[in-house]
């Protein structure tokens, strides 16, 4: 059973400061300035806004 089904919170994800490397969402072109993933090159990356409203949404219960 997780921490999320017993109660408990999760842990923070680690986030990867990526300032330096000059990286733009591939949707909006907004600067990104960290990630949960350190990212390669055959993936696009987008902003933390683009990124939800890329995802489905979820039912809530």
């Amino acid at each position: 059973m997780d921490d999320f089904q017993m109660g408990g919170a999760r842990a923070p994800r680690q986030m990867f400061d990526v300032s330096s490397l000059g990286l733009k969402c591939a949707e909006c072109g907004s600067d990104i300035k960290e990630l949960p993933f350190e990212p390669n090159q055959d993936r696009p990356v987008y902003c933390r806004d683009c990124n939800r409203n890329r995802r489905p949404a979820r039912p809530r219960f």
